[in-house]
């Protein structure tokens, strides 16, 4: 705990060097005067006003949202998210008891899955592009090309790190 941002260690510095200073009689001739005027301060008109001043500011914001009414729009803003989010998950629901259903019927299902990626993504040159060829032999339009890039290496984040 933290008071000030002095810490219990050197509070008890703090203490330990005031007595040896002050002495016994002198700390608390000095305790009871920082507590008198401690009081005077709290007891004060300016310090009242410092305090209503804080908890005004403290209270604006909802002062503000009230004001301005933008509680019952964050209230709008709640139920139809509420209502949004029940109709997504009746949707996913609805569409995992398809999944489900059509998993059942087929009684079988395969699922094949390439573990091993290309090594490397070439982008397509605009010369090379190859033509799509219909059924009667003639060429249509060419493919645009497409920009491919590396697939993800380590080594080349620890380079950039050195």
């Amino acid at each position: 705990m933290q008071i000030l941002n002095i810490g219990p260690l050197e509070l008890i510095i703090i203490f330990l060097i005031m007595f040896i200073l002050l002495g016994p009689e002198g700390m608390i001739k000095t305790a009871r005067q920082i507590g008198t005027w401690i009081r005077k301060v709290i007891q004060s008109p300016i310090w009242r006003d410092i305090m209503g001043y804080s908890q005004e500011i403290r209270e604006l914001p909802t002062k503000i949202v009230r004001e301005t009414g933008l509680e019952e729009d964050l209230e709008e803003i709640r139920k139809s998210t509420e209502l949004t989010a029940k109709e997504l998950e009746k949707t996913v629901n609805e569409t995992n008891r398809e999944i489900n259903e059509t998993i059942r019927e087929t009684g079988k299902v395969e699922v094949n899955l390439d573990l091993n990626p290309p090594a490397k993504s070439v982008p397509l040159e605009p010369s090379s592009t190859p033509q799509n060829i219909r059924k009667d032999g003639s060429a249509t339009s060419s493919i645009p090309a497409v920009q491919t890039y590396d697939k993800y290496n380590q080594t080349d984040d620890d380079e950039e790190e050195e």
